[in-house]
């Protein structure tokens, strides 16, 4: 009776989700829209250096073998986002600008070393890859905002540590030796560090001053607001989409893989609560929810044809393409940062590959959240992208902006903002392919 009253409520569901009506949306499969999210950036974890790695290797023998390239990875380095940087630049998309990564990033790192866990709280944090500890990267911050500049690097929010800072905190006063251990080498760990998140608690407080908190150091890093957010982990429930509401956030990433354990995920009950949340919070109309259909997770293998390889993201990019979607990309910082020089080249072999497997039947353009969410609300974007502005007109009507318009239909404009000293601004407007 039970499973019956369960397919019951499914079928309502599935239903309801065909027939309800749907606001007007533009057909980014047609513009072959591609993001390439990426998360993970400004995280200080898993471990600093390769030495340390070694030294404190079997903290990482509880996660799944195919997990373990993260073991062996840790922040970036400024050399590293550099060489990424320069290799997205070697490339144009359909209207003849660089390949851009939209990296998803981690604003603060606890300070471990010297803090006396006694005293509670958290441990005091410091922006990412700064300080004196032994994740301080020298350069980072400079390379990053390069990266910036040259269009091809566009920074969305992650979340402040990552951390469950809280259970880090009752772990230390506890004595667990794993947390004691790790924290000689300025590492986060304790037992069970692999399962617990910086969104783990329900309290509605905590979730806005966690925000609000991550909200002000992305300003700071950055000089604006983010507009997309992908929870650490994808553990994250409605008290935080709430807390993200009230800072401004307008996209949410990743809504079909969202954990929430309140709902017992692993029962059938638990999953028709989540598809009904799911179909509920898509209907608010609150935020823009982007799904990732493809992973660009081989981890390791530079063969396109691996699994969650290039030829597998392409696929999965094409069949959200004919749904009308955008075809995002997931690929992790570890796919591309790696302390085995050989994980990093097959991670950019196999993200070349799958952008020059989709590149066969036509050029694709590369986009970011921002863009989407702008396309997707009112048919038209604007968006400033290192020295170019870019402007998407996909209405029948032109759209005024910044004194000028963009044609109707259709149409990019591409303006190249003027270095000090520069009298104008060059531009040119060109017409979209048709569907």
């Amino acid at each position: 009776m039970r499973t019956r009253l369960l397919l019951g409520i499914w079928a309502v569901l599935v239903v309801a989700g065909w027939v309800a009506p749907r606001p007007p949306r533009v057909d980014l499969g047609a513009l072959r829209v591609v993001v390439l999210q990426s998360d993970d950036w400004g995280l200080e974890a898993w471990f600093p250096d390769e030495a340390t790695a070694d030294v404190l290797a079997d903290l990482a023998t509880s996660v799944p073998a195919r997990l373990r390239a993260y073991a062996r990875s840790g922040l970036e380095r400024a050399d590293e986002v550099t060489a990424l940087s320069e290799s997205l630049a070697a490339h144009r998309d359909a209207d003849g600008l660089p390949w851009i990564v939209q990296a998803n990033t981690i604003l603060r790192g606890p300070s471990l070393q010297g803090w006396n866990p006694e005293a509670g709280g958290w441990p005091p944090l410091h922006p990412s890859g700064e300080g004196s500890g032994p994740y301080a990267r020298p350069g980072l911050r400079a390379a990053v905002d390069t990266a910036i500049a040259r269009g091809v690097w566009y920074p969305e929010l992650h979340g402040l540590t990552h951390f469950d800072l809280d259970a880090y905190g009752r772990a230390r006063r506890a004595g667990d030796p794993m947390a004691a251990r790790s924290a000689v080498h300025g590492v986060l760990a304790y037992d069970g560090w692999t399962k617990d998140s910086e969104l783990e608690d329900a309290d509605p407080e905590r979730a806005r001053r966690i925000a609000s908190w991550a909200h002000d150091a992305f300003v700071a890093r950055f000089g604006r607001a983010p507009v997309s957010v992908i929870a650490p982990d994808y553990r994250w429930g409605p008290e935080d989409e709430a807390a993200w509401a009230e800072i401004g956030l307008r996209v949410v990433q990743a809504k079909r893989e969202q954990v929430d354990s309140r709902l017992r995920p692993g029962s059938v009950w638990g999953r028709v609560r989540k598809v009904w949340r799911r179909w509920r919070d898509r209907r608010s109309g609150r935020f823009t929810y982007l799904d990732r259909p493809a992973r660009l997770e081989p981890y390791g293998s530079a063969d396109p044809s691996a699994a969650q390889g290039a030829r597998e993201a392409a696929e999965a990019v094409r069949r959200a393409w004919k749904r009308g979607r955008p075809g995002i990309v997931s690929i992790h910082r570890v796919q591309l940062v790696s302390f085995d020089p050989e994980v990093a080249r097959a991670g950019w072999s196999q993200l070349a590959a799958c952008l020059r497997d989709l590149e066969r039947e036509g050029p694709v353009r590369l986009l970011v959240d921002d863009e989407v969410d702008q396309l997707l609300r009112r048919g038209w974007s604007r968006l400033r992208r290192g020295r170019w502005e870019v402007l998407r007109n996909l209405n029948p009507h032109a759209v005024g902006v910044g004194g000028g318009e963009i044609l109707p239909g259709r149409t990019v404009r591409v303006r190249r903002i003027p270095n000090p000293g520069e009298s104008g601004m060059g531009g040119r407007d060109h017409r979209l392919p048709p569907s």
